[in-house]
């Protein structure tokens, strides 16, 4: 993959594991919301428990209050003097041993003796009279009568105080009681919540609670847990209920309690494996992943550099990327050395050859210049100007940069300039045309043959070009280079298949063969076609054509 196409963070990978730890957290939460559960049912079991328990409380206190009453009535009945008792001395020690007495009566042989009901604050004649014409009905009465039945004493507890007195000693539960007399009537009742008082009586009133177990609760309607035990001794019982809070939202609320311990387990264990993982894996792996994409976009000095804090894997991961690029830098700097010193010496070859072929020129050119017959100067011309040819490829070639692709326009121009100068024509007798917005460039080992093809084709033009004439010369780039010649008007190209140039024509199937070039003559115009990329050589022969024979009144001098 591309490095440009890569993430810019490694935010993929970090989902990834976050998934997998949150996956492999499911199952803990999973365990931990099972135990959370079953232990919510299990307090609730204990509270119900407990608040069946206390109801129990309840009911045994008032029955020691009934209890402490009776031995009070018993122990006036076993007295002697019953009927001699001072009545108001009685009643002041029952209100002193039971607050929860209301009035009392003494009967001796069926004639009332004495007779008292308690007087509270604010209470008139007329209440008082009523309480007692309905204590038979509204009140608790303990009655003990002697053994001989001889002596009866009646001790009235009111209702409330005997429900409340117990109540009061105990801490506030936030639950209802209520009294229920024999027949299921309400004697008493008591709620620390007011606006839940109404509703208590009204399921007493409407609900049957006398099979009501008392070693359990009864869940009744709208959510009340109710509980009936009886008092010890008696046919009176206590109904307590309470109203639960969360029992509007049952089972949800069930739920979220199971719930909310796994699940804050769940994410305390989350963000601190997040936080541990961010720390000391993710943080270091975002490091090296942004020196990775430096690295790979260009900057080779790019390092992991030390990672102090990191743990020793992500350290060795870190040494061992800065090593690599160490041993990278290191061997580019040498083949780039390697490099620099093959350039040098191909440059220096070429220098070298340059000046060479210039000595031979100039050797051929002095040899031209003393020879005494006009073959010999013909014969020295001829090699003279491929000599020049070759050295003006070698010329362009190390006037590059890198001394093997030299640019076809460059060196078209470099070799006709010096196959002008034997000529002794000045540069205004070739006139150029140049169609090449790439800059074509051939390799070296094309440049040579091309050059020995114009050295071929250029000074037999030269020769004949009259005053006012000039030589035309047209450059087309592409991948298939194209290069026309044409002019003067009165020449005509030598066929080079003559008997009488064996030389000539050996040379130019040489050069083409090893251009891979096409070679193309109408009239007095010359079209090479050169592939500038390496391809094969063409399967039909470089001379497809039939030249035109030369005009008997023309002569070509070689």
């Amino acid at each position: 993959m591309p490095w440009a196409k890569l993430p810019t963070t490694s935010s993929k990978i970090d989902r990834r594991l976050f998934g997998y730890i949150a996956g492999a957290l499911v199952p803990l939460a999973a365990l931990a919301f099972a135990f959370s559960y079953a232990d919510h049912v299990r307090r609730a079991d204990t509270e119900r428990s407990d608040f069946i328990d206390y109801a129990r409380l309840i009911g045994q206190s008032s029955a020691k209050i009934i209890a402490r009453a009776e031995g009070f009535a018993a122990g006036l009945t076993a007295r002697e003097d019953a009927s001699a008792v001072d009545c108001d001395a009685v009643f002041g020690a029952l209100q002193g041993e039971l607050r929860q007495a209301m009035s009392i009566r003494v009967a001796v042989g069926g004639e009332q003796v004495c007779a008292r009901v308690r007087f509270r604050e604010g209470d008139t004649v007329s209440s008082v009279l009523k309480e007692i014409r309905e204590s038979e009905h509204q009140a608790i009465v303990v009655t003990r009568t002697s053994d001989d039945d001889r002596v009866s004493v009646s001790i009235g507890l009111r209702p409330r105080a005997v429900l409340t007195a117990p109540i009061a000693a105990t801490t506030s539960s936030h639950a209802s009681f209520a009294l229920l007399s024999p027949d299921g009537s309400v004697l008493a009742d008591y709620s620390d919540r007011q606006e839940e008082k109404a509703d208590f009586l009204k399921l007493l009133d409407d609900g049957d609670f006398s099979a009501a177990a008392p070693s359990r609760g009864v869940r009744a309607s709208d959510g009340w847990l109710i509980a009936v035990v009886p008092i010890t001794g008696t046919d009176f019982r206590i109904a307590t209920g309470v109203l639960p809070p969360q029992a509007a939202f049952e089972p949800w609320l069930s739920v979220a309690k199971a719930l909310l311990l796994p699940v804050t387990l769940l994410a305390a264990v989350f963000v601190v494996l997040r936080f541990g993982v961010q720390r000391f894996l993710l943080s270091y792996l975002r490091h090296i992943y942004g020196t990775f994409r430096q690295y790979g976009a260009g900057d080779t000095d790019a390092r992991v550099g030390r990672l102090e804090r990191a743990p020793a894997e992500i350290q060795l991961l870190g040494m061992t990327f800065d090593m690599m690029a160490d041993r990278i830098a290191y061997r580019t700097r040498d083949l780039e050395n390697s490099l620099a010193e093959q350039q040098r010496l191909t440059r220096e070859l070429h220098h070298r050859i340059k000046n060479t072929l210039q000595m031979i020129a100039s050797l051929l050119g002095m040899q031209r210049r003393e020879a005494k017959r006009a073959s010999d100067k013909a014969v020295l011309r001829v090699a003279l100007e491929r000599v020049q040819g070759i050295s003006a490829a070698f010329r362009v070639s190390y006037a590059t940069n890198e001394g093997t692709d030299v640019g076809l326009e460059d060196l078209v121009r470099e070799v006709v300039d010096a196959l002008r100068e034997p000529c002794r024509l000045t540069a205004s007798r070739v006139r150029f045309s140049v169609d090449d917005p790439h800059r074509t460039t051939i390799v070296l080992d094309k440049a040579i043959p091309l050059a020995f093809i114009l050295a071929e084709l250029l000074p037999p033009r030269f020769d004949v070009l009259l005053p006012g004439e000039a030589v035309s010369v047209s450059i087309v780039g592409g991948q298939i280079a194209r290069l026309h010649i044409s002019g003067p008007p009165g020449y005509a190209e030598v066929t080079y298949g003559d008997p009488e140039s064996p030389l000539t024509t050996r040379l130019m199937r040489a050069y083409l063969g090893q251009l891979s070039a096409d070679f193309e003559v109408e009239g007095t115009a010359t079209t090479l076609l050169i592939p500038v990329k390496d391809a094969a050589a063409p399967e039909r022969a470089p001379f497809a054509h039939t030249p035109p024979r030369p005009s008997p009144t023309t002569t070509v001098v070689r």
